[in-house]
């Protein structure tokens, strides 16, 4: 389904007047929303969000001079109040987070130069206690599995050549990591996973996780099978481009299919095309144990480079759809992934000069967004509409602004990301405001209720006795309002998904369901007949017979289902006599004979197509 987006949300009144043909825009930006501070500092946000659209930020505070680690949770699409994480423990920094579906959760930090990690295993659950995984150690990085499987990868200072790539897992269910035992490191003796070449991790499905890193200069990938390391790391830096020898190769990033068969690395890599040599942005796919040729994924063009770039970011779905983001030293780029391609990459706008830091995101649909921080310092972004039927590459739509200056200047250096549910929610945090008085803030994109359809057929009914109904629209982020509309106009709201409807005139009419979510957005069904019939039929009953045991006594029975007002009306349905005795008869005409004698009432209902039903009593006495 083709989606459209827009900057502000549709309104209920603009959907009741538009005319019938009229669809619901599915989803608009909303603009940055505070969630922590002011405060003396704020560095190190990172963010993750789940599947499930539960999710969490996370962030390094100063309070009282000392840095502290903050989580504030989303759920139903809200951010909670912050909580602080790092209680009783020295200085902390270096946060992350993983966030799998129903509110679990996964934390890492740096506290005293000594890695520890948490765990949430659900949303009505508290944190565990912090777990020393590890001392000391720097640079985490973390990620959880659909499957609640999460790897811990970090760097081991005290590590042979100054530094050593380290991995700790946590099971299934479990709530503690247990470090693997052997470094990742290609060269112990070699300086591994410091500065711009700190490791990355990612999970896959079946819970086999790939870690990519900096070491001499290059960049290395290695999977880790449980608690075993894979014997065959692989470079993934080049020798070269083309007649291009390859320089220095920094700052990784990774990202995985549900299966871990199949991977995208990003990193940037220096090439001598001019004295100095340029960065470029570069994408490998890894395939089994493999990586495919590179591919440039910034918007600089070929070879000789007019210009050199930033750390690139890539975010793929489980289905292997996704984005790359890079910056030049005047620009962002996003670029594509679709079928399996990475195409190159376009420019996006104007970012801050040689500090844009373009993060993106994707859902499991392959619509995604880019956003980095512009050049009058607020953070902007364009969303992508992935079209799976068609070939075409997605091109991204119009830039929008998250945050204003009235709100604070941005800092993407301490701290920019975004992260998407299935549903194509996603969430962009980030850092405003002058040192002293900074805060965390969280742009969104908010996708509108799915499409929903009314599910009550077109025959006639009494829609206050018998309820419309209609399937449930699609919303991760908080509850919805459903409203009723007949004849164009509201007539009832609920947030089930059936409502009686009364004080409806007979008749024909047409009628839909408009669903609203926390945000106002709003999506409807298609009109459908209602053939509405509130108005019981009537009966004239004629008794006859002899009155006694054993003797017959007739009913004779003339329903009529005309409407007074002369409206279309549903028709005669079920007829049914009651003799008094625990007889019944389902006929128009019936014959009877008593067996024992007495004062007993018949009675008889005629109900019509509506059900919608009179009941005729007579009082007989049976001699």
């Amino acid at each position: 389904m083709r989606r459209r987006l827009l900057a502000s949300s549709a309104v209920l009144a603009a959907l009741v007047l538009a005319p019938a043909s009229a669809r619901a825009d599915v989803g608009g930006f909303i603009p940055a929303e505070p969630i922590d501070g002011p405060a003396e500092a704020i560095h190190g946000v990172d963010l993750d969000v789940a599947r499930d659209g539960t999710g969490a930020v996370v962030y390094v505070k100063s309070v009282g001079g000392v840095g502290h680690v903050f989580a504030s949770r989303l759920q139903g699409g809200a951010w909670q109040p912050p909580e602080q994480l790092d209680a009783g423990l020295a200085a902390s920094s270096q946060a992350v987070v993983a966030a799998g579906d129903g509110g679990k959760l996964a934390v890492a930090f740096v506290s005293g130069g000594s890695l520890f990690a948490m765990v949430k295993p659900a949303a009505d659950q508290p944190y565990t206690p912090p777990q020393l995984v590890s001392s000391p150690a720097i640079n985490p990085s973390i990620d959880l599995s659909i499957n609640d499987v999460a790897y811990l990868s970090f760097t081991n200072p005290a590590g042979g050549g100054g530094g050593d790539v380290v991995v700790a897992r946590k099971d299934r269910k479990a709530t503690a990591f247990g470090v693997v035992p052997t470094a990742l490191d290609i060269d112990p003796a070699a300086p591994a996973g410091l500065d711009t070449g700190r490791s990355k991790v990612a999970v896959a499905a079946d819970g086999v996780a790939l870690v990519v890193w900096g070491e001499s200069g290059q960049v290395f990938a290695r999977r880790v099978f449980e608690r075993t390391v894979s014997a065959a790391p692989q470079p993934v830096s080049v020798p070269a481009a083309g007649p291009f020898p390859g320089s220095t190769a920094d700052v990784p990033d990774v990202d995985v299919q549900d299966d871990s068969s199949f991977a995208w690395v990003v990193f940037r890599q220096v090439f001598l095309d001019a004295p100095g040599g340029h960065s470029r942005a570069l994408a490998r796919r890894l395939v089994g144990s493999q990586f495919d040729p590179p591919v440039a994924v910034d918007g600089l063009g070929g070879f000789p480079s007019p210009d050199s770039v930033g750390p690139p970011r890539v975010d793929i779905s489980g289905r292997g759809d996704g984005y790359a983001a890079s910056a030049s030293s005047v620009a962002p780029f996003g670029a594509v992934l679709k079928d399996k391609i990475f195409n190159a990459g376009v420019p996006l706008g104007a970012g801050v000069a040689g500090a844009a830091l373009p993060v993106a995101a994707t859902d499991e649909n392959g619509d995604g967004l880019v956003a980095w921080q512009s050049s009058d310092q607020t953070i902007h972004a364009r969303a992508y509409t992935a079209v799976r039927a068609s070939r075409a590459v997605q091109a991204p739509q119009p830039e929008v602004a998250l945050s204003a200056p009235a709100a604070g200047l941005s800092d993407a250096a301490d701290g920019l990301e975004a992260s998407a549910d299935r549903a194509g929610d996603i969430a962009v945090a980030f850092v405003l405001g002058a040192p002293g008085a900074q805060g965390v803030f969280v742009g969104s994109f908010d996708r509108a209720p799915g499409a929903f359809r009314p599910s009550s057929g077109t025959s006639f009914r009494n829609a206050a006795a018998n309820p419309l109904k209609w399937s449930q629209s699609f919303e991760l982020w908080g509850p919805l309002t459903y409203s009723v509309e007949v004849d164009g106009r509201i007539v009832g709201t609920t947030t089930g998904t059936s409502l009686a409807v009364p004080a409806v005139p007979d008749g024909v009419h047409r009628w839909r369901v408009i669903a609203t979510d926390r945000r106002g957005q709003v999506t409807a069904t298609s009109r459908r007949i209602l053939r509405q019939d509130a108005t019981p039929p009537r009966a004239r009953v004629t008794v006859s017979g002899t009155r006694r045991r054993g003797q017959a006594v007739k009913v004779s029975v003339r329903p009529t289902d005309a409407n007074p007002a002369g409206r279309p009306a549903s028709g005669v349905g079920r007829v049914q006599i009651a003799w008094g005795d625990g007889s019944r008869t389902s006929a128009r005409r019936g014959t009877h004979r008593y067996r024992r004698g007495g004062k007993l009432t018949l009675r008889v209902s005629v109900r019509d197509r509506a059900d919608n039903v009179v009941v005729v009593r007579r009082a007989i006495t049976i001699r």
